[in-house]
């Protein structure tokens, strides 16, 4: 407490006390006990088609996300184009392939160059401020592979996997999201030596080795469970790449937002923030993991 003088008597000033942050637990629960059960019944018991289109949707609101993180209220017009092309993009690679048959490298191809013009164009004829027509053409360019291409490779993997193509999705997310866990817990317990201060810094490296032996259990687990074909030494070889891409990725997604100082991505699921807050390591990590099934297995 602070002492003022009012008309020569000291007066005893109670410093106003500061809000108490909300807590996002309830909305998390929430979110957590409508959309693992929907999940769950995709992956298990829903139709093919239906997780494409699931995949299809996150394509498209990741898209929207990146290009907001970058150009804020800028560009409408450019920003719903991108979204278009990111998912032509990932219909072309999901549509002109199969199990055995990889994409239509010709289609994929026109596809790709089509949005890339798409977005130069509604850029050239809508931008305000021309210093930054080249950042935000190279974010549609990159929204193509980092919002497209790569998140479109679990669609794959789920189909083309077979019969095994559940186990598999479901492995990746317990991967990617079980490290966060493990990290958490691990940074909280032993956390001591700074990961990448300068774009997270509450992540330490002692997180860091809890959430990939999290990983590795994650990977024994399935091996145990869903997947026995699994040999014991393709447990580390899927697990622990996939986990230092999975970490990278949520880095990655974390620069992106400090240097255009945003704090969530986006607000689409309650209580969580954005899409891409979610699936940043997971988009990271998906292509290892159709690797991996495709060519390790």
């Amino acid at each position: 407490m602070a002492a003022a003088t009012v008309q020569g008597r000291a007066v005893t000033q109670t410093p106003t006390p500061t809000p108490k942050k909300k807590s996002d637990l309830i909305p998390r629960v929430i979110t957590a006990v409508v959309a693992v059960p929907l999940l769950l019944w995709l992956l298990l018991a829903g139709p093919p088609w239906a997780f494409a289109i699931l995949i299809a949707a996150a394509v498209v609101v990741a898209a929207w996300e990146l290009v907001s993180m970058v150009q804020g209220g800028e560009g409408r017009l450019a920003q719903v184009i991108t979204c278009i092309a990111c998912l032509g993009l990932a219909a072309a690679i999901y549509l002109t392939s199969s199990p055995t048959q990889a994409p239509d490298g010709h289609v994929v191809l026109a596809t790709a160059s089509g949005g890339i013009l798409a977005i130069f164009i509604a850029h050239l004829f809508s931008f305000k401020e021309i210093e930054k027509v080249s950042l935000h053409v190279g974010t549609g360019a990159l929204a193509l592979v980092y919002c497209a291409v790569m998140p479109t490779m679990l669609a794959l993997l789920f189909r083309d996997a077979g019969d095994d193509g559940p186990a598999w999705v479901l492995m990746s997310m317990a991967v990617v999201w079980g490290s966060d866990t493990g990290a958490y817990f691990a940074g909280r317990a032993f956390g001591k030596h700074k990961l990448a201060p300068r774009v997270s810094p509450k992540k330490t490296i002692e997180g860091a080795v809890g959430g990939l032996l999290t990983s590795v259990v994650a990977v024994f687990v399935f091996k145990y469970t869903l997947l026995p074909q699994l040999e014991l030494w393709q447990v580390f070889v899927v697990a622990i790449p996939a986990n230092i891409l999975g970490q990278i990725g949520d880095l990655c997604e974390s620069v992106i937002k400090r240097a255009h100082g945003v704090k969530d991505s986006g607000v689409i699921i309650y209580g969580h923030g954005g899409l891409l807050d979610r699936i940043d390591a997971l988009i990271f990590a998906i292509p290892w993991f159709y690797v991996c099934q495709h060519y390790l297995v």
